[in-house]
């Protein structure tokens, strides 16, 4: 039990205001008119979501078709958040991620990468792409650091296994 009153809320996306069924996104029942209460309140909320595969203006306009009224500045995704970490901290980054979302790394310098971001590729996670990016952790950046980004969020990685012969 709270002592004192909420200063504001944080909000999954999927499987509180969402699901996916057979492919087609679908409001949770009541789900919208929970969150027209929320916004009314006044309440300050954030929606958050561990999906890779969408820029926060996809999933604003994901929740939108099905009956929400969202902006993108309201979403906090692991792009959202990936893309902040780079620019507060001048990174070039090298991209491995889903089609759908490399285009939001655009705005970044990607030469002579110093931050490898890998994500939810799908058929993008080859041998080559992945022995590429190994390659550039081992022979280029790897005192610095990096970042994989996946579903379940971040990882700090500096171990490999290494076979001279």
């Amino acid at each position: 039990m709270l002592n004192r009153k909420p200063q504001g809320v944080l909000c999954d996306i999927s499987g509180v205001l969402k699901n996916s069924v057979n492919g087609k996104d679908e409001a949770i029942e009541q789900s919208i008119k929970a969150f027209e209460r929320l916004q009314q309140s006044g309440m300050p909320y954030v929606l958050c979501t561990n999906e890779s595969c969408y820029s926060t203006a996809e999933m604003a306009r994901k929740l939108n078709r099905i009956g929400f009224k969202i902006s993108p500045d309201k979403i906090i995704s692991p792009v959202s958040v990936v893309k902040q970490i780079i620019k507060e901290n001048g990174h070039r980054p090298y991209i491995l991620v889903n089609e759908k979302v490399v285009g939001e790394f655009d705005q970044f310098d990607q030469s002579d990468p110093d931050v490898v971001v890998v994500g939810d590729a799908e058929d993008d996670f080859t041998y080559e792409t992945m022995n590429n990016t190994f390659r550039l952790l081992v022979g280029g950046i790897e005192q610095q650091e990096y970042l994989i980004l996946e579903k379940v969020g971040f990882r700090i990685c500096r171990k490999y296994y290494y076979d001279s012969g």
